[in-house]
This record gives C-alpha cells, structure tokens and sequence, in this order.
C-alpha cells in the first residue's frame, strides 16, 4: 500500500521545490517533519538526472537510528536499501561515501564542510538536511555550513537545504541559519496539526500552587535583593542594560569569568540571587505533592509522562509514586546510565510501566509512545522546551481520545501562570488551583449546584463527591449532556457510568444556566 502524505506536507513539499530549494520549515511536534524531509528529498531526486546525495545532520546520538529506521521503514517509497546507508557519532565511524549519511553534529563540525565542499566540486547534486536546526548556529556547530564561503555561485548551484524545527528561532537564526539553509518558509503550528487531525487534541491545565508564608517571605527577600542589585546596573555594568532578557544570563556568566574584578563581583552576587530564586520556585515541594494528588485522581489506565525540571525533584517524585504504586513506575534522566535509560523506555514502550518520571533528557527528539497525560510539574520560562513537552502527548494513537497537559506553576511569583505564551485557538485551556485541595472557579459552581439539589431531594452526597473530584481535573462536564449520555451507556464498567451521569448532570445544569441562589 503507497504512503500517504498529509496535505500540510505535500503542500510544503511543493513550495520548497517552487521556491529555491532551501529553506526553513516551522513545524509542530509529532506532525511528520521527518518524513516531510524524505519526500522532499524523493521529490528532488525526480528533478535530477544525477543521484542525489542525501546529509542529514543531528544533534544526538539516537537521532541516527531513529532516521535511519525511518529510511528504511519508507524503502519502498525512497528506494534505499540497508547497506546505502551510513551513520557517523557516538563511536559509530562508517565511510563518508554512502548515498544517504547521517551525522551527529558534534562529529560533523571538522568533517562534514569538506566533504561536502568535494562533491559539489565534481558536480554532483548535494542534498543538506537539518534535523532540530536551531541547534546548528552556534559558534561550533555552525562549521557544518563553511563549505558556503569557499565556493563560488557556480558550484553552489548544487546544494540544496531543508532546516526542520517546531521552534526555529534562535539567537543567530538570522545571521547563521538563514545563509546557510534558506529562509523559513513554511509554518504549520499546533493548532493547525490539531485542527487537521495530524496530531490529538489536547486540553491544557494551568494549574497554581500557593506558597507557604515562609516561601513567601524568602522569596520576597531576594526579590528586594535581586531589585536592589539590578539599580546598581547602570554605573556598574552599563552595557547589560539594554541586553535582551532572554540573553541575560549568558552575558552575566560571561562578566563573571572576566578579569575586571568590579563586574565580575557585580555578576556574580547577581546570578548568584537569581539563582537562589530560581531554586525556590523550582523545588518548591507542594509541586511533587501536588503531582501525587493528581495522579491518583486520574485513570489507572492513563499513561503517564512527568516533566521535572531538576533531577533530585524527579527522584522524589519517582521514590514517591514507586511506594504506593511499585514497578508501574519508572524513571529517565541524563545521570542514569546508558543500561539504565535504555530499561526504562523499553518497559514503557512495552507498557510494562504507565508512568515515566523525566528531567529534561526527553524535552527534543527521543522517539517515545505518545502519552495520555503529561504532567509539567517545573518548567522554565523557554518555550521550546514547553513546546517540546507539549509535543510529548500530542502524536497521534490508535482509539486515544482527547490527552491532558497538566502545567504547574507557583502563583505570586515571576513564574509564568500559562504553559504557553500565546493563543493557540484549537487548544482548550483551564485554570485551576491546588492548596491541597483542587479548585476550578467555574466547575465548583456547577459542583455546589449538583450538591444542592442533591441534598436537597433527601438523597445522599458521599457516593458523586469521588466522581466531582475526577471532573475537576477533566474536561468531559464541557460535553453536551447528549453526547455524556452516550459515553454513560457505552461505558465498561458501573464505577465509569456513574462518573458519566454526574458529569451529565453537571453539563444539564450549565446548559440551563441555574446556580445556587
């Protein structure tokens, strides 16, 4: 049976032909961006009357296998066979001479320019891929691409480039990646994947923890101090006021490595309080209590991703959820061994484990099983590592319904409240808190409604309080009661028909527009 292509690929595909035969593409996780890459290479191909010889550049290790098993699971439409292909890094080192090659691009900085630089020369047609671009502007990586400034336009006119990034933009996206690979021509974002039934949709749960009053008082201190501190700016370090805050940091670690001992001293107290600000809202423990809480609210069905942001939170969390629910549980982080790290996707590939407690080591790339929920329970302020987190339970499985992205953030503080910075219009979002208790304003009005009336047809509240507890963290009481009804009747056991009715009943009463006076 031929593959076929979604219409976002076919449609990019056609405007990279049409229009120059490099460039950029921006597109979101888990819509097919490899495979897009392949049949434009495919495409190409058809337009030439030489064989094209295919690089693809990445920026880990296991990315190699991954493309090359791609490769070979599209055989039939690609036409490479096994021994065509060649993979260099990770102590893998096979001859450069094969039609497709895929580098890792630590091992292709000082390798990769001149070979490319000699093919070109004898005319043969070179094709560059570069898989999670964003990656390849700096200072090292970018030596990938200066084959550029040793030839000239005639033997150029044989190079042709596909950047792929679901997040693009970087510091020297402009200066580096754009020369080098093409403009960014093509866009298909989030909604649009959700829209067109390319990945699941998803409901995204913006969730607030409150500090504690000593939480509040430390934190309160260092942001006095951080204040205090940053006045000083102007006459000490002058040149990092108009410095963009995404770049920052960079350029405070870099003054206080330097030799002038005034900024250096000023760089350093600073990071120093920025970080200990950072270590506060971070590891701030209601996170992993929350998490805990969560969970046994959800499906014991539901498989589970967990994104911490440090490796001693994770190992908490891990240890946590392990004792109450043993081997159904396992956990990946770059500190493990390889041995290790290996086991535990294996086991959750095999869904011999549902839950995968994580530190950062899955945020790009790792092919993984698509997630019912993900659980971000620390995140930093940069959206591609939230994108990438997102992406985590957004491909598409056979009978998945809508999956959950729980964000955790700690309320009152320069944390971000909302996973993602901008509207995402196919995306639904929910803002709840937890105090120890989950809140969701405009569920709970719904909920006391139901109570009320409960209660007040003599009828008892203990049995439907569970159930209200599961709604609060799901999206079904946004249902139309008719389509509750049905999931009520088709439900597989009495415990998930009782839930549906409560929901039902939920639904009725937001539909009817009734609260309790």
């Amino acid at each position: 049976m031929a593959f076929s292509l979604y219409r976002w690929q076919q449609q990019c595909i056609n405007a990279w032909l049409s229009g120059g035969r490099r460039g950029i593409i921006e597109v979101a996780t888990g819509a097919g961006k490899t495979v897009t890459a392949l049949f434009a290479a495919k495409a190409l191909q058809e337009t030439l009357d030489r064989r094209l010889h295919l690089l693809i550049i990445v920026p880990k290790t296991f990315l190699l296998g991954q493309w090359k098993q791609m490769i070979l699971t599209l055989e039939h439409e690609l036409g490479y066979k096994r021994d065509e292909i060649g993979l260099v890094g990770g102590g893998v080192r096979q001859e450069h001479n094969k039609p497709v090659m895929i580098y890792v691009v630590n091992s292709a900085r000082y390798r990769v320019s001149s070979l490319v630089a000699a093919q070109l020369k004898s005319g043969q047609p070179v094709m560059l891929i570069a898989d999670e671009c964003h990656h390849y502007g700096s200072e090292e990586n970018r030596k990938i691409f200066s084959f550029l400034s040793v030839l000239d336009d005639s033997a150029t006119a044989n190079y042709y480039a596909l950047g792929l990034s679901a997040t693009p933009h970087t510091f020297h996206f402009d200066s580096v990646l754009v020369p080098a690979l093409g403009p960014l021509f093509y866009s298909y974002d989030v909604g649009q994947a959700i829209a067109d039934g390319v990945v699941n949709d998803v409901v995204i749960y913006n969730i607030g923890l409150w500090m504690d009053s000593e939480q509040a008082e430390e934190y309160e201190k260092l942001t006095d101090a951080i204040i205090n501190t940053f006045r000083k700016m102007p006459s000490t370090c002058p040149e990092l006021v108009k410095v963009p805050q995404g770049r920052l940091f960079g350029e405070l670690q870099r003054l206080a490595h330097g030799k002038d001992e005034t900024k250096r001293s000023f760089a350093m107290l600073l990071l120093t309080l920025l970080y200990k600000r950072r270590s506060l809202v971070y590891e701030a423990p209601q996170r992993i209590d929350c998490a805990f809480d969560l969970i046994s609210l959800l499906s014991e069905e539901s498989t589970i991703i967990i994104f911490a942001e440090r490796i001693e939170q994770s190992e908490a969390l891990y240890e946590a959820l392990s004792g109450q629910m043993g081997n159904t549980v396992a956990m990946y982080h770059s500190q493990m061994g390889d041995v290790a790290r290996t086991l535990a996707l294996r086991r959750y590939r095999m869904k011999e484990v549902r839950i995968l407690v994580s530190c950062k080591a899955l945020d790009e790339g790792l092919d993984i099983p698509s997630a019912d929920v993900g659980i971000v329970i620390a995140s930093t302020s940069e959206q591609r590592q939230r994108i990438q987190r997102l992406g985590r339970i957004l491909r598409k499985d056979e009978g998945k319904g809508t999956a959950s992205l729980f964000y955790f953030s700690l309320l009152d503080t320069v944390e971000d409240t909302t996973l993602l910075s901008d509207e995402r219009g196919e995306i639904e979002e929910m803002h709840l808190t937890w105090d120890g208790n989950f809140s969701h304003p405009a569920y709970d009005e719904l909920a006391y409604a139901l109570l009320y009336r409960v209660e007040e047809r003599g009828l008892g509240i203990e049995n439907i309080l569970g159930f209200i507890d599961q709604g609060r963290i799901r999206s079904d009481w946004r249902l139309k009661p008719h389509a509750l009804l049905s999931l009520q009747q088709n439900a597989e056991s009495p415990e998930h028909s009782a839930y549906y009715s409560v929901m039902r009943s939920l639904a009725m009463i937001r539909e009817s527009g009734m609260t309790v006076a």
